[in-house]
C-alpha cells in the first residue's frame, strides 16, 4: 500500500518502486476502474499495433470457444431467429 498526494490538476505520480517493478514509462497506458469509493489501477504499455493488441487480448479471454466455433453458433442463431420470424409471419 502507498499513501500518494494529488497535485495541482488532478495528477497523481506513482512511486518510484512501482514504477521500477512494473517498468512503466512515459506514454504506457493506465485503465482506472471505478466501483463506489474504490479505484484500482491497471497498468500496461500502450500497443505499438493496436490490432496485435485486440488479438492478444481476445486469447486472454476465454469462455472455451474459439472465434470460430462463436461464429458458427451466432450463425446458427440468427438463422433460428429467421426461420422462427418466417413460420410466425405465415
Amino acid at each position: 500500500m502507498y499513501r500518494v498526494r494529488i497535485g495541482k490538476q488532478g495528477r497523481i505520480v506513482l512511486p518510484k518502486e512501482i514504477r521500477e517493478e512494473y517498468d512503466v514509462k512515459a506514454g504506457d497506458e493506465v485503465t482506472m476502474i471505478v466501483k463506489g469509493d474504490e479505484i484500482t489501477l491497471r497498468i500496461r504499455e500502450t500497443p505499438e499495433d493496436p490490432v496485435e493488441d485486440l488479438h492478444g487480448l481476445a486469447e486472454r479471454i476465454s469462455i472455451g470457444l474459439s472465434a470460430q466455433e462463436l461464429k458458427r453458433l451466432s450463425d446458427e442463431e440468427r438463422l433460428k431467429d429467421f426461420i422462427r420470424g418466417r413460420a410466425q409471419s405465415a
